[in-house]
């Protein structure tokens, strides 16, 4: 069975979110507690709540870091996750 699709917020309110919650889901079939990742990424835990919650996205290199630490692949962490509607635009990346 599918989850509803979580429409509120913007498109990367909704990719934190889907992201927190496989992140999650992961943390808890490795059997360990928030603190415990933590440790094995050399994270804060405040850090891996703010992920687990949907209220911050992680860069590659952290992703990377939660792979090890959870040992998996890095795309099993973005499997499922939404992310279809993110919004592309063009940034400037002028150096001066």
């Amino acid at each position: 069975m599918t989850k509803p699709r979580d429409d509120t917020g913007s498109a990367d309110d909704r990719l934190a979110r889907s992201l927190g919650e496989r992140l999650r889901l992961l943390r808890q079939d490795a059997g360990i507690d928030g603190t415990q990742l933590a440790e094995r990424c050399g994270m804060r835990q405040a850090y891996i709540w703010r992920l687990e919650a949907g209220r911050t996205l992680p860069s590659l290199r952290n992703l990377a870091r939660l792979a090890v630490g959870l040992q998996v692949p890095l795309t099993h962490l973005l499997e499922n996750v939404e992310y279809e509607d993110v919004e592309l635009r063009p940034r400037s990346y002028d150096r001066d």
